[in-house]
């Protein structure tokens, strides 16, 4: 089968020959030039066989549409820049935070001359899937890259002035999506950093995230086919909250190391709240790769005995193996190709 048609029969409750993987991770050096990081992309998925494309887009892009001044990361084990000005410093900047034609806002174009690359090589035999930050994940980048406490004081105390940040974001994500659409992305990758209970109540989703969310994927209902959202954390995720929406997938991670059972959202567990949606996970991306050896067989045992877990809870063999978030820089990459080679030993 190929990677299209794979993915295709998963989501159609078909037979699969095994199951799907996935894995992703920065190129902090290559990712602002649309010729390396598109060759980049290619050349990483066909080695590693991945099963979709996750555009790995550089993780302050949001910042730098709006115009933020940045020092980007000249290290390749760090995505991670340096931002100088962010475009929102107070409740007054936020509240004038304008809507961004993509068409023309020299970030978006990048963006989407990567994506037109790609789908132009692939054919539309590999899924190619772009990723945005939800609008509250995106006023978080404009304020403080990574960092909540800004965000929640506007939560908390600046409503009126982050909703007009929000519609505006909003506005802006969706302009985006109509030139990704336009030059053939099979779907999305949502990121939702505001998913965990200790960082936002019930009522604070159900104000600031939910109808956002919701909003944005009716608007591409029926223009993509393959959408996911990416529940970020480790722990007290907000996971209902996922109930009744339109993604046909789940990214989360299921396995951290330290986090009690508790206070994790196994595999078992997602799987009856979610009946019919695909799931994405099974690895600890941040431990599963390392070997003090450097020992490849060490890390296939591993990640044999992930895959097999995720294979138990689950049931079968119907979801996609991979990673809770971006995989590690700071191991060797061939090793990634490991998921891969599991998945075709024991996932049929």
């Amino acid at each position: 089968m190929t990677s299209k048609q794979r993915i295709k029969a998963l989501l159609e409750n078909k037979s699969i020959d095994r199951s799907p993987v996935a894995g992703w991770f920065h190129m902090p050096l290559l990712d602002r030039n649309v010729t390396d990081f598109t060759q980049a992309l290619i050349s990483t998925r066909d080695y590693y066989g991945w099963d979709f494309i996750k555009v790995m887009t550089n993780g302050h892009f949001m910042t730098e549409a709006y115009g933020g001044e940045i020092e980007f990361s000249q290290n390749p084990l760090n995505w991670y820049g340096t931002v100088i000005r962010y475009p929102v410093r107070d409740p007054h900047d936020a509240a004038k935070l304008p809507v961004l034609n993509a068409k023309t806002n020299p970030l978006f174009k990048r963006e989407v001359a990567i994506v037109k690359n790609l789908v132009k090589h692939y054919k539309k035999e590999v899924p190619i899937i772009a990723t945005i930050f939800n609008a509250l994940t995106s006023f978080q980048e404009l304020n403080a890259s990574l960092n909540p406490l800004f965000t929640q004081v506007m939560i908390r105390h600046h409503k009126e002035e982050l909703h007009k940040a929000l519609r505006s974001i909003q506005q802006t994500n969706k302009n985006y999506l109509d030139a990704l659409i336009a030059e053939g992305i099979d779907g999305i990758f949502l990121v939702n950093q505001y998913a965990a209970k200790h960082i936002i109540t019930s009522k604070e989703y159900d104000e600031f995230v939910t109808p956002y969310d919701n909003e944005l994927l009716e608007y591409i209902k029926g223009k993509t086919w393959f959408n996911m959202a990416h529940i970020h954390g480790e722990k007290n995720l907000w996971v209902d909250k996922y109930v009744d929406t339109l993604y046909h997938a789940l990214n989360w991670e299921n396995t951290p190391k330290g986090i009690s059972p508790g206070a994790v959202s196994s595999i078992t567990k997602v799987a009856k709240q979610f009946p019919g949606k695909v799931l994405i996970t099974g690895l600890d991306q941040n431990h599963d790769f390392v070997s003090e050896t450097n020992d490849r067989e060490e890390v296939k045992r591993v990640l044999k005995k992930r895959y097999l877990r995720a294979k138990k809870e689950l049931g079968s063999n119907r979801f996609i193996f991979g990673p809770g978030c971006t995989l590690p820089l700071s191991v060797p990459n061939y090793l990634f190709t490991l998921i891969r080679e599991v998945a075709e030993e024991e996932g049929n």
